[in-house]
């Protein structure tokens, strides 16, 4: 299954190194993390920090805020931290999906599915030539949400993490 939602684009899997320790990078991490709460409220945040989500001293669930309600992207990235020798090594699997958007296509599956039996009840088939067009294309603008959400927040969260990187450097400089 995994294989397959990667093959769409609906799922990505990264392997990124940074050349600090472990619990430099983890508190480094932290304070760009605020607590996760329910997406919707977003709008209403006025702390200024990258993303929502948790991190301890082995992995993190991060996802990225939105200050639009119909904007933003559902993808959220988790991660397996490990140390190595002056470096440390993430197994991070981004997911471009969460309840809303799986909610979205139950909807518009029962939706198909009623309009679909009453169809078949009145043998009224150009109704389904009508309609399925329009439902296809709402299963297909999700879908494309999914994979700009996974594409966008992989570009994203390397940048932050290489700009985590890039400052730690700095400040050993200093």
């Amino acid at each position: 299954m995994g294989s397959i939602l990667e093959t769409f684009g609906l799922k990505k899997n990264l392997n990124l190194t940074v050349k600090m320790e472990k619990s430099e990078f983890t508190q480094l991490l932290e304070q760009k993390v605020k607590p996760n709460r329910l997406f919707f409220f977003d709008i209403f945040d006025s702390q200024q920090k990258e993303f929502y989500g948790n991190v301890n001293k082995d992995s993190f669930w991060l996802r990225l805020g939105s200050k639009s309600i119909t904007g933003g992207s559902f993808a959220s990235a988790n991660g397996k931290i490990k140390y190595c020798p002056k470096k440390t090594e993430m197994n991070i699997s981004i997911i471009g999906w969460n309840w809303f958007i799986l909610l979205w296509f139950l909807g518009i599956s029962l939706i198909f599915g009623l309009v679909f039996i009453d169809a078949l009840k009145k043998d009224s088939f150009g109704l389904l030539a009508i309609f399925g067009p329009v439902f296809l294309i709402f299963y297909l603008i999700g879908i494309l949400k999914i994979r700009n959400g996974v594409k966008r927040f992989e570009k994203f969260i390397t940048s932050e993490f290489i700009t985590i990187e890039n400052k730690n450097v700095l400040q050993h400089r200093v």
